[in-house]
């Protein structure tokens, strides 16, 4: 059974993503997770929200929406993050992504850094999902 811990929305500026990565600690904090494993979603968390930011944002007003969850059953945290965005093309690997710019590596960093990614695109925008897995 999956439970929402915390959910929020920042304005699409660069100065809220820190706010939405200290949140989002304090509620991995919650639920267990330590160490190398609370660092490695924050960095991930980090990427994901300034991504959401920087290029899921079509215009000044823009929210990002960010969500947190607990799954008990399969003893996991995961996070969503939403944009409002385009996107691009979910069903591209990494290495199809454009990773000759100055960019172009955080989809495969946020991979190396959790359990479980999955990208979503539909008409509303697009949502990065993060999770990790809380150890025994």
């Amino acid at each position: 059974m999956r439970v929402v811990k915390d959910q929020f929305e920042i304005p699409a500026l660069p100065q809220h993503a820190a706010f939405a990565r200290h949140r989002v600690k304090l509620s991995a904090l919650e639920m267990g997770l330590t160490d190398k494993a609370l660092e490695d979603l924050e960095v991930a968390v980090g990427e994901a929200v300034t991504n959401a930011i920087l290029y899921g944002s079509p215009n000044v007003a823009s929210h990002v929406k960010i969500s947190c969850f607990h799954d008990m059953e399969d003893r996991a945290f995961t996070v969503e993050i939403t944009d409002t965005g385009n996107g691009f093309d979910p069903a591209k690997s990494p290495q199809q992504l454009d990773t000759e710019s100055l960019g172009g590596r955080g989809i495969g960093l946020m991979q190396a850094l959790t359990d479980k990614l999955v990208l979503l695109r539909d008409r509303r925008g697009m949502t990065v999902s993060l999770t990790k897995y809380l150890r025994a």
